[in-house]
């Protein structure tokens, strides 16, 4: 997906603020990449359309940068805890729309939530979950959170369901899941029917409660 109309500012380019930075470039949004240490903005200036050396903890600094103009803004700081707190603090009392930031632990989000941050990222949990949600059930490829308490899996019709139709599966029948579409092979079938049958190896995108996706899904 091209986003070339889209604005985003990454604040912090450690390992995670790069990666995100990257990614952003590579599917065409307009990237200002700022941090306070030179040689990190020089490695990323020449993917980000704006790489800036800045301290976005400075009031000042937030409003000539001009924040508020963007789509997003990534507060990726590290380890310096009170660095993340104090340029999240400025960045949306400079007017920022929707500021996303990293949290190293689960103390440093709960401040970061109390002062205003649209949403908290704890990389290292988020990745042990995923990781350990495929190790307990492989067939199970990812879930994807989408906010409001939801999310979005993709898992692989088991042998046992095989020929079945989609309404013999319980977990699709529930009305708290959504079944969005089937990926088979190359095909996608949106908007699928309980009169859908099944095939082995059909990948499933289901939408429902984040809290017990794991455990109704068990039943596909």
């Amino acid at each position: 997906m091209k986003l070339a109309s889209k604005q985003f500012a990454v604040i912090g380019l450690g390992r995670f603020g790069s990666a995100v930075c990257q990614e952003l470039c590579d599917s065409g949004a307009e990237v200002l990449a700022v941090d306070v240490d030179e040689d990190r903005v020089k490695a990323v200036s020449n993917i980000a359309a704006n790489a800036i050396v800045a301290n976005c903890a400075n009031e000042e600094t937030a409003r000539e940068l001009k924040l508020d103009e963007y789509d997003m803004v990534m507060v990726a700081i590290g380890s310096d805890v009170n660095s993340s707190i104090l340029t999240t603090l400025v960045v949306k009392e400079s007017g920022a729309k929707n500021v996303w930031v990293k949290a190293n632990d689960k103390f440093h989000a709960k401040i970061l939530q109390k002062i205003g941050a649209d949403h908290v990222i704890l990389p290292e949990r988020d990745m042990g979950i995923r990781v350990a949600r495929k190790m307990l059930d492989r067939r199970v490829f990812d879930f994807h959170d989408i906010g409001s308490g939801l999310a979005i899996s993709e898992i692989v019709v088991a042998l046992k369901n095989m020929g079945k139709k989609l309404g013999d599966i319980s977990v699709c029948k529930d009305p708290e899941m959504k079944v969005l579409a089937i990926k088979r092979g190359s095909e996608i079938l949106d908007s699928p029917t309980y009169d859908t049958t099944l095939e082995l190896s059909d990948i499933l995108f289901i939408v429902g409660p984040h809290a017990s996706m794991a455990h109704r899904l068990k039943s596909i």
